[in-house]
């Protein structure tokens, strides 16, 4: 049977209109197609008001967290479901700063004193914090160009990629190629995880954690020109 891969999406919850309608969440078809051609099948993740069922997470067998703008209370379950239960994880652009949110933000809940369920202790230090707080750091110059159908080599540069991690062991290169559509990045600076990638300017292109958590700034659904970095989702 094939294993069932979540596709996290992105939310609009955040800025609520006066329209019920616009109450919505957004799955990218590329993240789905890629995880069909991984030999894999892609369920919706579906959360309701930003928080999913916690019975509902026991239907996956691991999970993509696609790109997007914001963090929400769902996305800190799915990594905490991951980490919890051994899961495979492929972070994407958002999904790989997650990662460092998730691991930089519980630590953080942990040293304030905040009690009870993880996920709750780093909603809680969230709100208490402010819009303004952030665990990321700026970039400029990776995100030029939103690329037209056939043309998505205009927004791709070389990445460099780190000996000994699992994103080198599955790519089997020292460099690629992919696209950035991104303003932020995990702090080089940081020391919780392991970076598997660089690019030239010295932005962390990819993170991981263990052997089942893997995050790419870079967005390898873009095309089929990276289907090795799907196949993590279905590894032994």
């Amino acid at each position: 049977m094939k294993r069932k891969i979540g596709v996290v999406p992105r939310s609009d919850l955040v800025n609520k209109t006066q329209c019920v309608r616009d109450d919505i969440y957004r799955l990218d078809n590329n993240y789905c197609k890629r995880v069909l051609e991984a030999g894999a099948l892609p369920l919706c993740v579906t959360p309701v008001d930003n928080w999913i069922p916690e019975e509902s997470l026991a239907m996956y067998d691991g999970y993509v967290v696609q790109g997007g703008s914001e963090f929400y209370p769902y996305h800190f379950q799915i990594v905490h479901d991951a980490v919890v239960n051994h899961k495979p994880y492929l972070g994407i652009c958002l999904g790989e700063q997650l990662i460092h949110a998730y691991f930089t933000m519980k630590q953080m809940a942990e040293e304030a004193g905040y009690q009870g369920d993880p996920v709750k202790a780093i909603c809680a230090l969230l709100e208490d914090r402010g819009p303004s707080f952030s665990v990321l750091e700026r970039v400029q110059g990776h995100y030029r160009v939103s690329p037209p159908r056939g043309e998505e080599d205009v927004a791709k540069h070389d990445v460099s990629v780190v000996p000994g991690t699992i994103l080198h062991r599955l790519v089997g290169k020292s460099t690629i190629r992919a696209a950035s559509f991104h303003n932020l990045q995990v702090p080089p600076s940081q020391k919780l995880l392991t970076v598997n990638a660089w690019s030239a300017d010295g932005v962390v292109e990819g993170v991981e954690y263990g052997d089942n958590l893997l995050g790419v700034q870079f967005h390898p659904e873009l095309d089929d020109l990276l289907p090795e970095i799907f196949s993590f989702l279905i590894e032994k």
